[in-house]
């Protein structure tokens, strides 16, 4: 069982961030940060693969993508939980669950607040 962050926006609604390591940030770098609309991060890890891609020594390509990996893997739900903050989400709660909707589900059972979802619905 993980345990997720449950940030909520006023009008925006809820957000499950795992807490921790994330594998798909690992194994998918700057496709995970554009996806979860990590514009800044995602341009820095496409970019620095672009140029580990023009250093003709493979073992410099494998270890740079490697400390690349790394990095996003252990950062990268830090990072996530950081921008959500910044666009005005506030941490409510910590919730033990195997997936972010069950940690949603979980929070939501538990009172979640006075107004948890708006009328726009759950955000993910």
């Amino acid at each position: 069982m993980n345990q997720y962050s449950i940030l909520q926006h006023p009008t925006l609604g809820l957000e499950a961030v795992k807490n921790g390591w994330s594998w798909p940030a690992f194994l998918f770098t700057w496709i995970w940060a554009f996806v979860k609309r990590l514009y800044v991060i995602g341009w820095i890890a496409l970019l620095a693969v672009m140029l580990l891609s023009s250093i003709p020594s493979p073992e410099v390509w494998l270890v740079g993508n490697l400390i690349i990996s790394i990095a996003m893997g252990a950062k990268g739900n830090e990072l996530r939980v950081k921008r959500l903050r910044d666009l005005g989400y506030e941490e409510v709660a910590t919730v033990g669950a195997r997936t972010p909707d069950a940690a949603l589900a979980a929070h939501l059972a538990s009172g979640g607040g006075e107004n948890p979802i708006p009328p726009e619905g759950i955000v993910r």
